[in-house]
């Protein structure tokens, strides 16, 4: 049974309690008051598995080891999203310990696991969410797979085994697969949004780029445990493990340096307006309306 693993941080903290909302100010930077609802109160570090802007709306989504949160566009807290995944043997409720990715105004693609003592799968598979994550249904892979990064391009999907140094990819929405082996199990990976054939792999010994669609990959650098998101074809950025932000225009051959986030990263992404967020490793929400040049809270950690 391929990719059954559990993501350690976040099972650490399935049936934690969550303190209370963190209240935002006007300019978007965040307010003090109680932890954030996605911060164990009892200490346990904060596990951010995701970053994915709605088109609908522009609210961004966050899945974290606590539950998946929707923090509206420029201020506002965020509202905890719970959904139930319809299967054939049954249903249960989704929060905590998921990946998701939009697809489209309010469809989203997601992986993970169930909560602690559902009747679910440990495995979730590929499961597909056409109103925001409010309900869920199976697509492939139930019980079988656990994906930690999601990545469509146009017809194409590209979903990264965790733990395991695969890549599954799919050219019908997620029922069939194909199987590519990475270098190395991979901490991020994204693709080209004008050509589904380039990607991008990070890990724990490098980056390493694609042009053929994840059958042969060559090594870019050494450092570890890099984020990316690639934005546009001329605009991938990524994320060190120090909190430097860079950005490349040619697909990875070469950086420029941006801003800083001041601490490690667990996620990022670009909104369509141009807007990166990056999570840090307390929990932090990090966000630039600069395109990476300067950052400030959009609401606090831990």
């Amino acid at each position: 049974m391929r990719g059954v693993r559990y993501l350690a941080l976040a099972l650490a903290a399935l049936v934690a309690g969550c303190g209370g909302d963190s209240a935002a100010s006007g300019d978007g930077s965040a307010g003090s008051g109680p932890a954030v609802p996605w911060v164990d109160p009892g200490g346990s570090t904060p596990y951010i598995g995701a970053l994915s802007v709605n088109p609908a709306d522009g609210a961004l989504f966050m899945a974290s080891n606590t539950g998946l949160f929707r923090v509206p566009k420029g201020r506002g807290e965020p509202e905890k999203i719970v959904g139930t995944l319809q299967t054939p043997d049954g249903s249960g409720e989704l929060s905590e310990a998921l990946v998701v990715r939009f697809t489209g105004p309010d469809e989203l693609l997601g992986s993970g696991h169930p909560p602690s003592g559902s009747a679910l799968p440990p495995a979730l598979g590929l499961i597909r969410s056409e109103d925001a994550g409010r309900s869920w249904e199976a697509v492939s892979e139930l019980g079988t797979a656990d994906f930690h990064a999601l990545r469509p391009s146009g017809n194409r999907l590209a979903a990264a085994l965790y733990g395991e140094a695969q890549v599954l990819v799919s050219g019908d929405g997620g029922r069939g697969w194909e199987t590519r082996v990475t270098p190395l199990p991979l901490v991020d990976l994204d693709v080209d949004p004008g050509d589904p054939a380039r990607w991008i792999g990070t890990s724990e010994g490098g980056t390493f780029v694609s042009t053929d669609e994840g059958r042969t990959w060559r090594q870019r650098d050494s450092a570890p445990n890099v984020h990316v998101a690639w934005a546009k074809p001329d605009a991938l950025y990524r994320v060190e493990s120090d909190g430097a932000v860079k950005v490349s225009g040619d697909g990875g051959g070469s950086w420029k340096d941006l801003g800083m986030t001041g601490s490690e990263p667990q996620a990022i992404t670009v909104a369509p307006d141009g807007t990166v967020y990056v999570a840090l490793i307390d929990g932090t929400l990090k966000q630039s309306r600069d395109g990476g040049r300067t950052f400030t809270d959009r609401l606090k950690g831990g």
